[in-house]
């Protein structure tokens, strides 16, 4: 479940139906209900209809166009090249008005590289394809995308390793610049004549090939065409043609307008996946060619290696736009949403919570006109998550089909609803996050508690050598003794068992402090349940660190405090204060970025290098890193705090660790931004009894649930 800036919509229809039959039975409804059933609005659960929102305008969509793959130069998820694969075989064509022209038939499962035509940094030709397979890895492992071109020259296998494409020249040349012996190739090419089929362009060439020089059969609107030569400028481009007159005189040659859609085939090595270093089919396109690739299989899936090898339903269609390759998954919208509930939520969930999720992803995804100007939608959570085939289940196509056509609407039309993870037990107020209000949202309680269900506690633990951090209670027990200041010792029960920052493990961003091994001893001091969904623990981070990840939001000197200044109706903080001065935040929800990436902003703040000494009468006095603690033994003898931490016990027994430099530990519940529809408290209210009409209409006020026009 993750979060997205998303809106959504809620349920409802059932009710009309129930309204008629009582009618039928000679029942008696309020007015409400009677004119509910009359004009075919949706009445919400309990008989109690919302703000009348009749005769609003929704918009119809029988697929919906979902972008893989795509730079709008706001929205940016960059790919060079796609692999693509379908269990039955892929069908791969030119997509047009008149429909689909066949490019290529692959077998089951054999992949096809795609990419969009373009300026490339080519390694010198090789003979040797272990040579070639050797300079494409190391191109690779650079993190860029590198293919292996495969000919037949002078009757002689060449292979070239090669980078890219790239959109332009320069970008091309910049490549070529680290690799040496590189040289930019580029899309400018001379056409060899034209063909009524493909067998006799491929003999055109194979003779241009047996010359030496590169050639490709191409398909364009016109028919088969056979393109010589990758020049990347005009000079290249005249020089290939005196080349090519002096070796084969008889071969007429005409240049390849810019502007002339075509896609080219060519043999390629392929660079992964279980068909590693075999030959595979590829294409690349130009001009404004467009290909679609689909499963031979009706019901079946296009995978694609790229994107976590996810198969997706419907077809793929690859296009250039802005200049790079788009990979747009096209597909009917409610297949689309089976998938979206499923990439969203569990199938372990209640059906009544899936409903509510499918109503509120199906007005999400109609709200959203065509977003990024060829498609409607990402498959990220910038939008919904979306992970094709794979992530269906059976409850999540019943939970579709139940509520089919459904969306939530206001006065206004379609609503842009909202949805989370977790609220953790509270949803927020619009201003407590974007800082401006939306009628239909507002602060209430959310049963979110849910996610921490069957999570354990783990350890906060500090050993005889100082170290201290949390270690999972599986892999500690009690040895029954305690130390002079009456906390528990305990051992681990494993060998190699590593202690964390933070009670959960996160090998990335919660790495292991140290570990220990069977037998060691230590003191317990705290103990909390392992981070979920709706309570968490983050830190501790040093204060340095803390002010690297602040930027221009503060501009002081070294960090020493850190408070939440301002809390909204939630709890959430709405503001910070670094050393008394307010973060400087473009709206309250981005202080969660700023203080690196928390769960939500409904936290409390630890400071470990501050702490508060009250004594005799209730005088208090202030301890900071400036000041030195003195320590007074048990025997009365006294000192300074040479440490740099030191453990500190109130007169409740509760034990704090103070450190000489200033950590913060952030502990707080909820995961997202907080507003509208909390995931986990959507199944926390299925579970109470709720339907999914009751549920939506408690997230969201003022609306009402309306069937989209068939």
């Amino acid at each position: 479940m993750q979060e997205t800036k998303r809106l959504f919509g809620l349920p409802g229809q059932a009710p009309v139906g129930r309204a008629v039959r009582r009618l039928r039975e000679g029942m008696r409804l309020p007015a409400a209900l009677l004119l509910a059933a009359a004009i075919g609005l949706n009445v919400p659960a309990g008989g109690l209809l919302p703000v009348a929102n009749a005769a609003v305008s929704v918009p119809k969509l029988d697929n919906i166009r979902v972008a893989l793959f795509i730079d709008t130069g706001k929205y940016v998820s960059p790919s060079a090249a796609v692999t693509l694969s379908a269990d039955a075989g892929l069908l791969l064509g030119l997509r047009g008005a008149a429909g689909v022209k066949p490019v290529h038939q692959a077998a089951a499962k054999a992949p096809v590289r795609v990419y969009a035509d373009g300026y490339y940094a080519q390694l010198p030709e090789t003979g040797d394809v272990t040579a070639a397979r050797s300079q494409a890895k190391k191109l690779t492992a650079g993190g860029v995308s590198a293919g292996i071109v495969q000919r037949v020259k002078r009757g002689q296998s060449a292979y070239r390793a090669y980078v890219g494409p790239f959109a332009t020249k320069e970008a091309a040349a910049s490549a070529a610049a680290g690799q040496p012996g590189a040289t930019v190739s580029g899309p400018l090419r001379w056409s060899a004549g034209s063909f009524a089929g493909e067998a006799e362009a491929n003999a055109q060439a194979v003779a241009l090939s047996q010359a030496g020089f590169d050639a490709d059969v191409a398909l364009t609107d016109a028919g088969y065409a056979v393109f010589v030569g990758e020049a990347a400028d005009n000079a290249a481009l005249q020089a290939l043609k005196a080349q090519i007159a002096a070796a084969l005189p008889s071969v007429a040659l005409a240049p390849v307008d810019a502007a002339q859609s075509y896609v080219l085939k060519r043999s390629e090595l392929d660079m992964g996946g279980e068909h590693a270093g075999s030959p595979l089919a590829a294409f690349a396109f130009g001009g404004s060619a467009k290909l679609w690739a689909a499963a031979a299989d009706a019901q079946g899936g296009v995978t694609v290696r790229e994107r976590f090898d996810r198969a997706y339903r419907g077809g793929i269609e690859l296009s250039r736009f802005n200049g790079k390759l788009a990979v747009v998954n096209e597909l009917p919208l409610e297949q689309y949403l089976v998938s979206v509930l499923g990439s969203e939520m569990s199938k372990e969930w209640p059906l009544e919570a899936l409903k509510a999720q499918a109503v509120a992803a199906r007005t999400f995804a109609l709200k959203q006109g065509v977003k990024y100007q060829i498609a409607h939608v990402t498959d990220t959570t910038t939008d919904q998550a979306y992970k094709g085939l794979a992530a269906e289940f059976a409850a999540a196509q019943q939970a579709v089909q139940a509520t089919q056509g459904e969306v939530i609407v206001d006065k206004n039309g379609l609503i842009n609803p909202l949805y989370y993870s977790n609220a953790g037990g509270m949803t927020a107020a619009p201003t407590e996050v974007w800082g401006n209000e939306a009628a239909y949202l507002n602060s209430q309680k959310s049963p979110d508690e849910g996610a921490q269900a069957g999570k354990k506690a783990w350890y906060r633990i500090v050993l005889p050598n100082g170290n201290t951090g949390y270690i999972h209670s599986d892999y500690a027990r009690a040895t029954g003794q305690k130390n002079p200041a009456g906390l528990p010792y305990y051992e681990s029960t494993a060998t190699g068992v590593s202690v964390r920052p933070a009670p959960y493990v996160d090998n990335a961003t919660n790495p292991s402090a140290f570990k220990v091994d069977i037998g060691d001893r230590f003191v317990v001091i705290d103990q909390e349940i392992e981070s979920n969904a709706y309570s968490w623990v983050r830190g501790p981070y040093k204060a340095p660190k803390v002010k690297e990840k602040l930027g221009a939001a503060y501009t002081g000197g070294a960090l020493d405090r850190l408070e939440v200044s301002k809390r909204g109706p939630s709890g959430r903080a709405i503001e910070v204060t670094a050393n008394g001065q307010p973060l400087k935040a473009a709206y309250p929800d981005s202080l969660r970025t700023l203080l690196g990436g928390l769960p939500s902003t409904r936290f409390d703040i630890e400071e470990t290098g501050r702490y508060t000494i009250v004594g005799a009468g209730g005088a208090t006095r202030s301890q900071t890193p400036a000041s030195q603690a003195v320590v007074v033994a048990g025997s009365g003898g006294t000192g300074k705090q040479t440490d740099g931490q030191l453990f500190i016990m109130n007169g409740q027994g509760k034990v704090r660790m103070t450190t000489r430099d200033p950590q913060f530990i952030f502990k707080g519940t909820g995961y997202g931004h907080g507003l509208g529809m909390s995931q986990w408290g959507a199944k926390g209210y299925a579970e109470l009894g709720y339907d999914y009409q009751k549920i939506l209409l408690t997230y969201y006020t003022g609306v009402s649930i309306q069937k989209a026009a068939p």
